[in-house]
């Protein structure tokens, strides 16, 4: 037959061992939100990349455009020499530096999707270690009772 304070004992027990799993599955939960907070920003650094090469892009347009017409007004003969080589060497830096920004933007979405693996996984961890904690606390309370009831852990107690 229990008494009250083995019943007292086991409840403490309980309660120990739902908190530790709890514990745990709210870190999951925090974990789990940050691993998505990482996702977006790294979407949104794609994203922002996108538009900078797009603006880069057309900035290299318009610059390509000026220059035909400074040749063009200053009589020379577009299409060839000189002036094939400055709408190239125009267009091949503005590609240049467009693809110089989507890889960044590339990158950091990299970044992010790999920051984002190791917070699902510390989250896991959360919670396998939280399981261990309760599994281990339960067990720790079952061998003192079996040693010897409430009156062994209130001698160790004090």
């Amino acid at each position: 037959m229990c008494t009250g304070v083995e019943l007292l004992m086991a409840a403490g027990t309980a309660m120990s061992v739902v908190g530790q799993v709890t514990a745990g599955q709210q870190q999951k939960e925090m974990a789990n939100a940050q691993a998505q907070q990482s996702l977006n920003e790294g979407a949104y650094r794609a994203d922002a990349a996108k538009a900078q090469a797009e603006k880069i892009r057309r900035a290299g347009k318009a610059q390509s455009g000026e220059a035909k017409a400074a040749l063009a007004a200053s009589g020379v003969k577009l299409g060839e020499g000189t002036a094939l080589e400055v709408q190239k060497s125009i267009t091949q830096g503005a590609e240049e530096d467009a693809l110089s920004a989507l890889l960044s933007g590339k990158r950091a979405q990299s970044a992010a999707q790999e920051e984002a693996s190791l917070l699902g996984q510390a989250g896991d961890n959360a919670v396998t270690n939280s399981v261990f904690g309760a599994a281990g606390t339960a067990l720790s309370a079952g061998g003192a009772y079996a040693k010897g009831g409430w009156k062994s852990t209130a001698k160790a107690g004090g």
